[in-house]
C-alpha cells in the first residue's frame, strides 16, 4: 500500500491555481478583443444609415459591451476566488523544506539519485509550498537525466537570501526553447501537466523571492530559486508584503 504524500493536497491547491489563472488569464484577452471589436464596430456604424433608421443597432453595440464588462468581472470574483487556498506563512527552516523536498520526490527512472547539499537559513513562508516548489524542479532535473544521473540539489546563505540550487547532467535545455518551457501545459513528457516550473515561480514570486533557469556546468540545466531571509530587507513580514499569489502567467 503506498504512503500517503505529504505534499498531496499542496500540489492539488497549487496545480488548480495555476490552471485557474491560465483560463482567467485567457478570457480576458478575448474579453478585450470582444471589447476592441465593437468599439470599432460602434465608430464605423455611428454615422451610417442603418444606426438612424433602426436605434437598437448602437443599443445592441452597447449591451455587446457592457456584457463583456459584466463577464471579465464574474471570472474575477468567482473564478479567481477558487484559487485561494488557505496558506499557513511560518517562520521556517528552509534546510527542512529542501530535505522534505528530497524525500518526497517521485523519481520512476532507474540510476537515479539526489545528492542534497544544504545550509540552513530561516524564511517567512508556508513550508509546504517551497518544499512542493523544490521537488518540482527536483522531478524535472530527474526526468532530464533518461540515463541516470545525479541530480544536485544545494541550499546556501547569500548575503540577505537563501539559494536553492538544482542542477543535472541531461541534455540542458536550448536556449530557443528556454521561453517555451516557463508557458502553462508546455511538456515534452507524455502524461504530464507542463505545470511544474509554474508552480515553482509563482511560489518564488509569492514570498519576495526569484526563480531563474540556465545552463549547468560542465552541462544540463540549472533551476535556481531565492528568497529573502526573515527580517531582511523587503522580506515578507519585515515591511514587505507576500507577491499576489493570482498573479497571472506571461501570454
Amino acid at each position: 500500500m503506498m504512503s500517503r504524500d505529504p505534499l498531496g493536497a499542496v500540489e492539488q491547491a497549487a496545480t488548480a491555481e495555476e490552471i485557474v489563472a491560465t483560463l482567467r488569464h485567457d478570457l480576458r484577452n478575448r474579453f478585450g478583443t470582444i471589447r476592441n471589436a465593437a468599439y470599432f464596430i460602434r465608430r464605423k456604424v455611428a454615422r451610417e444609415q442603418v444606426c438612424r433608421d433602426d436605434p437598437r443597432v448602437e443599443q445592441f453595440i452597447h449591451v455587446i459591451d457592457e456584457e463583456v464588462i459584466a463577464a471579465s468581472a464574474l471570472v474575477d470574483d468567482v473564478i479567481g476566488s477558487r484559487a485561494r487556498p488557505l496558506r499557513r506563512t511560518v517562520s521556517a527552516s528552509a534546510l527542512e523544506c529542501v530535505r522534505t523536498a528530497a524525500a518526497c520526490a517521485r523519481i520512476a527512472g532507474p540510476g537515479i539519485r539526489v545528492d542534497v547539499d544544504a545550509a540552513d537559513g530561516v524564511v517567512e513562508l508556508d513550508p509546504a509550498e517551497l518544499s512542493l516548489a523544490v521537488r518540482c524542479l527536483v522531478e524535472n532535473a530527474a526526468e532530464a537525466m533518461e540515463g541516470g544521473g545525479v541530480v544536485t540539489l544545494r541550499g546556501s546563505v547569500v548575503g540577505a537570501r537563501y539559494r536553492i540550487e538544482v542542477g543535472d547532467t541531461g541534455a540542458g535545455v536550448p536556449e530557443a526553447e528556454l521561453e517555451a518551457i516557463t508557458r502553462p501545459f508546455y511538456t515534452t513528457k507524455p502524461g504530464h501537466l507542463g505545470l511544474g516550473l509554474n508552480i515553482a515561480g509563482r511560489v518564488a514570486r509569492r514570498y519576495l523571492g526569484t526563480l531563474t533557469i540556465g545552463g549547468g556546468a560542465p552541462r544540463g540545466t540549472r533551476t535556481c530559486i531565492e528568497l529573502p531571509l526573515a527580517g531582511a530587507p523587503g522580506a515578507p513580514g519585515a515591511g514587505g508584503a507576500p507577491g499576489d499569489g493570482a498573479a497571472e502567467p506571461p501570454a
